[in-house]
């Protein structure tokens, strides 16, 4: 269920893409000249289909999940949305009355099916080439031939010429783009390219096909998944008035079934990764006890927080380079954090004044409840919430000092976490970050939390029948241990390492599923779209 939405999106926002035309780049357009900078591949991406996941014995058990009832539901939900998007992106709500949505449909399908092939290249400052190929059988690609020229006519005006010859296919320019959209069939493989002008990635990869049988390199390895992809260059040559963040890296990404297990590894390329400590690490034992759901440690975080317009507009000293947090099984609020600080008392006292000064006033037309002081511990509370009694305080524990906080009260312990679990982070010493979780408990936990908090922020309820909340109810009894590591192996690379049940944890399900509720998908999600309740 999750990686073929995410496969489907970004081919329906391609599709968008090629509607909407693009920005012409100076030198013109063309053949590049000598002088014209070189040609880069900014995203590979891979994916190996439903059905040869399905002959995977490794896949048995991740496609025992996506076989439920619920699992289905959603992807016919999100697939049904999926259709509509190039319209409502491009012209509006409006223009999906008429369309043909019917048309579009059952390409996805075959997205989520087949395996497909997605290649980006582009040169600097200049417009991109996009090359999807992806393997039918001769029925489904005379349907991909007709129903795509049908969607882009309907979103350009322009009608889609045969190809000349005996050649199977046919092309669309949108001439005040200028734009070209190019279908054509290679082997076992349907090809569908994107170019200002002229495609020479379309000619390479129909190449390789001629050559190789296959659109990209050998590979050794059946990955279920593969991604190369730099987001800031894939957004300036398809998207040049997306305004996406300094600062994201160049990554790569796999996932493979084993046993029962999905792994998920990846690498981030950081251009100027901010210079980090990783400093030893001081893990608040006397707070963390079982039994335990969940636990994360990360370090080296002081740079990132102290570059946070927040956290300077609170004007709290330096930040902690440590962050701790963890959840115990019982009632589904217990959540837990703490912060090593050497100064902590004084710390949370000067919070807590910022708090009440600064964030009441806020308060009062956004939330439920107001901070206030403690009256039997030196920190803050959060007063009148429904369910819940956070609060924030300074304490000694594991021979330190500590900013220790929670949404429910909990005593503090005289024993130390279970050495296993202590042994997973002591014992790597590159390590950046550390997360492990029982996920299907947890998953249960963040559907209290997150109902709990959008009731308390006014935003509205994720609804218990929809289509995302059943989902996630199904799936939880199914979901075992969650082990993420993230180290760093270079001045700026970071390595992730992660054995799963179904590759996200807990919160991230509960994101996705928030996202694919969204009124508007693919964007925004409910939380933030979806009406406030009265």
């Amino acid at each position: 269920m999750f990686f073929r939405c995410i496969n489907s999106a970004l081919v329906a926002a391609l599709i968008a893409a090629a509607g909407a035309g693009c920005k012409k780049s100076e030198p013109g357009p063309g053949a590049p000249s000598a002088s014209s900078p070189p040609e880069e591949t900014v995203a590979r991406v891979h994916w190996l289909g439903k059905n040869r996941l399905a002959a995977d014995t490794n896949a048995a058990s991740f496609m025992d999940i996506w076989k439920l009832p619920e699992s289905a539901r959603l992807e016919t939900q999100t697939l049904d949305k999926l259709s509509l998007a190039p319209w409502r992106l491009l012209k509006g709500d409006a223009a999906t009355n008429g369309a043909p949505v019917a048309r579009l449909r059952p390409l996805l399908d075959d997205l989520v099916q087949e395996e497909s092939y997605v290649e980006v290249r582009n040169a600097t400052n200049q417009p991109g080439e996009l090359v999807l190929a992806i393997r039918l059988s001769p029925e489904r690609s005379d349907l991909w031939e007709t129903n795509l020229a049908v969607v882009l006519e309907s979103l350009t005006g322009v009608r889609p010429v045969v190809a000349p010859g005996d050649r199977r296919g046919w092309s669309l320019k949108i001439p005040d783009a200028p734009r070209l959209i190019e279908l054509a069939r290679a082997g076992d493989w349907t090809v569908i390219g994107l170019a200002p002008e002229q495609n020479t990635l379309l000619a390479a990869v129909r190449a390789r096909l001629e050559r190789d049988h296959v659109p990209f390199a050998a590979r050794t390895t059946d990955f279920w998944l593969e991604a190369d992809f730099d987001l800031r260059r894939v957004a300036g040559a398809l998207a040049p008035g997306w305004d996406l963040p300094e600062g994201l890296p160049r990554a790569s990404l796999t996932v493979i079934g084993a046993g029962r297990d999905v792994l998920t590894r990846g690498q981030f390329n950081f251009a100027g990764l901010r210079p980090f400590e990783l400093e030893a690490w001081n893990i608040p034992t006397n707070l963390v006890h079982d039994p335990l759901i969940s636990f994360t440690a990360i370090r080296g975080v002081r740079p990132w927080l102290a570059s946070l317009k927040m956290w300077h507009d609170l004007q709290l000293g330096p930040p902690p380079n440590q962050l701790f947090f963890w959840a115990l099984k019982g009632f589904p609020i217990q959540t837990y954090f703490a912060a090593p600080l050497p100064d902590a008392s004084n710390r949370v006292h000067a919070i807590t004044e910022r708090l009440v000064q600064k964030v009441n006033p806020w308060m009062t037309t956004n939330a439920m409840g107001n901070f206030a002081s403690a009256k039997d511990f030196n920190g803050a509370v959060w007063a009148e919430v429904p369910f819940m009694s956070p609060f924030l305080r300074s304490v000694d524990a594991g021979g330190g000092s500590f900013a220790f906080g929670s949404l429910f009260p909990d005593e503090l312990a005289n024993y130390s976490p279970p050495a296993e679990l202590l042994h997973q982070i002591l014992g790597r010493t590159n390590l950046v970050a550390y997360d492990w979780e029982l996920t299907g408990m947890r998953i249960e936990s963040w559907i209290y939390m997150g109902q709990t908090f959008r009731l308390v922020f006014n935003k509205a309820q994720l609804p218990a029948e929809s289509a995302g909340m059943t989902w996630l109810k199904a799936i939880a009894p199914r979901l075992g241990n969650c082990a993420t590591a993230v180290t760093r192996t270079g001045a700026e690379h970071l390595s992730l390492a992660r054995n799963s049940s179904v590759g996200f944890t807990a919160v991230e399900l509960h994101a996705l599923a928030d996202w694919l509720e969204s009124p508007q998908f693919p964007r925004g999600s409910h939380t933030a779209l979806a009406p406030p309740p009265p």
